[in-house]
């Protein structure tokens, strides 16, 4: 089985998603979820639906939400706004070409390889196994490819995009048992010094985003072997 590299949303709960509305910890552009929470969520379960993924498989395109809507008296608005909230737990993967400080050669080396983003990269790297088939495979130091899987695992945690990645190996956060490990507000004293010393963005982030990249890590089921 290949590992995961977002969390297994089979695990995450409705009633969980509902602790998350009624917290109000929302987009602004999404606080119509806040609304009528127990109501909607009783509606959720009567249509069958049980965890996350049961909601990402039930509105993944218009025709579906349209049928949704019609079989369950919630509105469409509704229900892609659910939807975008569900997809909002699957991290996206990063072109491995994008991030900071990688040796072009390196993802070139790789892309002739199928692998040109970390989600592809972490199928390969996970284990030491892996990892040590794909240096012989790719003629890549070993280093190198200690800091891509690296950088491929701090990838997974919700929200990492690829200057935030490199921040986050700069800031000693290099692996996601590591940054389960971090303090949030410690962690974003050392992402705000890495910063600072590398000037890669001028993008403001907070405590609470770094809190929540460590949230989202704590429910990731596979683990780089280091």
């Amino acid at each position: 089985m290949s590992p995961l590299y977002g969390m297994d949303l089979t695990q995450f709960s409705l009633a969980r998603l509902k602790a998350v509305f009624t917290s109000g910890d929302l987009l602004p552009s999404r606080k119509l979820l806040s609304e009528a929470v127990e109501e909607r969520f009783a509606i959720l379960e009567q249509m069958g639906l049980h965890h996350v993924q049961d909601v990402i498989d039930a509105l993944s395109t218009p025709k579906k939400i349209k049928a949704f809507s019609q079989a369950s008296g919630l509105s469409e608005d509704y229900l892609t706004l659910l939807r975008r909230q569900a997809n909002s737990y699957i991290p996206n993967p990063i072109a491995l070409k994008d991030i900071p400080g990688v040796d072009p050669a390196h993802t070139q080396a790789l892309a002739a390889l199928g692998l040109r983003d970390t989600r592809q990269l972490f199928a390969r790297v996970c284990s030491r196994a892996g990892r040590a088939a794909l240096q012989a495979e790719s003629g890549l130091p070993a280093e190198a490819l200690l800091e891509l899987t690296r950088l491929a695992d701090v990838s997974r945690a919700g929200w990492v995009g690829p200057v935030f990645a490199r921040l986050l190996l700069e800031a000693g956060a290099d692996s996601i048992e590591s940054l389960v490990a971090s303090q949030p507000a410690e962690l974003f004293e050392h992402l705000m010094a890495a910063n600072q010393r590398l000037q890669l963005t001028k993008a403001l982030f907070t405590p609470k985003d770094v809190a929540a990249c460590i949230t989202y890590a704590r429910e990731l089921p596979d683990r780089v072997e280091i």
